[in-house]
């Protein structure tokens, strides 16, 4: 696949997660990476690399969201190379709560022999923070020096 194709599966993975983390799994390369740069700050790895590690990923991000409703799309393709950024936004619920998890992201994908090679999202960590850890904010470490 393309890195135009990558990235549209990707988002339709997003729309039924549930039920798509094998399939969503198997557009990255065997070495591929899922990457989230501004993870540090809140004491999270930055980097998945392989398929244990984006299966752990791909599971905590499962646990929490079922399906996201993906809109906005924006696909920027570079000049040389298999890649592309993308600018999208999703809207989701938080699973078990009436709470919206909303966020706006910023993409890179890397294809390589028809695979994600790598996948780096930027986006509002402490949208993620109070969704994704238990006591929210309160879970963040102090800020290194």
């Amino acid at each position: 696949m393309s890195s135009r194709e990558l990235i549209n599966a990707f988002f339709d993975c997003l729309r039924d997660f549930e039920h798509s983390l094998e399939r969503c799994l198997d557009l990255f390369a065997d070495d591929g990476a899922f990457e989230f740069p501004y993870f540090a700050v809140l004491g999270m790895p930055t980097r998945f690399q392989g398929k244990a590690e984006l299966r752990q990923v791909l599971g905590m991000i499962g646990s929490r969201f079922s399906a996201f409703t993906v809109s906005d799309v924006e696909i920027h393709e570079v000049k040389q190379g298999d890649a592309l950024f993308v600018r999208y936004h999703t809207d989701t619920f938080i699973d078990g709560t009436e709470r919206v998890y909303a966020q706006d992201y910023v993409t890179q994908l890397i294809a390589e022999n028809g695979k994600i090679k790598v996948l780096r999202e930027y986006f509002n960590v402490i949208k993620t923070a109070r969704a994704l850890l238990p006591n929210g904010l309160a879970d963040v470490p102090p800020a290194a020096d």
